[in-house]
Parts: structure tokens; C-alpha cells; sequence
């Protein structure tokens, strides 16, 4: 009884890691996604930027107002472009994350919110911008249960993974 009784309690402390045992570091930074034709949805915050407009989906300023509420932050300049800025939640990070054998490390500040951005030329919408953080580059090697599928090592950026190029 004696010798299970450890093995049980190493057992239940091993069944709290959060599956990953090894080293990594990856960097975080504001990334910056735009597009003139964006799907956008009527609960506020909520595009799509990779999606074609709907018939009848939002277009114009008005029904932005109308389904989003008043911009946050409203920035004209003087060919009459304006430029309605919607904070989304959250804060944008920079920074690094280091992972040392089970420990996560994070060094990381906020930048700045999340936020969708509309240009309208004449009460029309003309591109969708959309600002958010993501992880740009990183390293690692160890067993990455829930991140990788096992034993691994490898490195790589965000434009890699994602097959396109993002703003900084």
C-alpha cells in the first residue's frame, strides 16, 4: 500500500500538466488584415474579410450605424473620407512567449484594442480593416501534445502557416 500511494499521487499531478514538455519561444505583434469587398454581418464586430458582400448585406454608413451603433472614433481628412473605427474587445499584444519544460513565460505588454475599421467615401463602404494580434514567429522542440500531435521541433512565421503576407 505504501509504494502505490506515491505512484497515485505523481500520477494525479501528472493529469494537471497542460501536455507539454519542452522549450519554445514565440514573438507576438499587432497584425493588420484589410479588403474592399468584406462580408460584414449585422452584430457589431463581426466580418468577414475574405468573404464577398451579400445581397443586401451592409454597404453603407447608415446601416453600419444602424446595426453597429456610433463609431468609437471617427478620423476624416480632407478629400471627405472618413475613416469609422469599432472597438472590437480585447487588447492587442506584443512581446514574447518563452515555454521552459512545463512552465509558459510570457513577456508580453498591450499595444493597443482590437478594432474593425471602415473607410467610407461618400456614405459608402469601401474597405474593411481589421486590427487585431497574432503570434508572428517562434521556435520550439519538445512534446507538444495538444499543440503539435507529439514529439517535435520546428520553426516557422505566421505568414508561413497561413500562406499570406501580414502587416506588422
Amino acid at each position: 500500500m505504501r509504494t502505490i500511494f506515491p505512484i497515485l499521487i505523481l500520477l494525479g499531478l501528472l493529469s494537471t500538466l497542460p501536455g507539454c514538455i519542452g522549450l519554445g519561444a514565440w514573438t507576438l505583434g499587432s497584425r493588420v488584415d484589410s479588403s474592399e469587398r468584406s462580408r460584414i454581418f449585422e452584430h457589431r464586430g463581426s466580418a468577414d474579410l475574405h468573404k464577398p458582400p451579400l445581397e443586401g448585406g451592409i454597404r453603407e454608413g447608415a446601416e453600419l450605424r444602424r446595426h453597429w451603433g456610433a463609431p468609437d472614433r471617427v478620423v476624416s481628412d480632407a478629400a471627405g473620407q472618413e475613416e469609422w473605427i469599432y472597438k472590437t474587445g480585447g487588447w492587442r499584444w506584443a512581446g514574447m512567449l518563452l515555454y521552459v519544460i512545463l512552465v509558459p513565460l510570457p513577456a508580453m505588454v498591450p499595444v493597443g484594442s482590437q478594432e474593425i475599421s471602415f473607410t467610407l467615401i461618400d456614405g459608402h463602404i469601401a474597405q474593411t480593416t481589421r486590427m487585431d494580434w497574432a503570434f508572428k514567429a517562434g521556435a520550439y522542440c519538445g512534446y507538444f501534445g495538444m499543440m503539435y500531435g507529439g514529439l517535435a521541433c520546428g520553426t516557422g512565421t505566421l505568414e508561413e502557416a497561413t500562406g499570406s503576407e501580414q502587416g506588422s
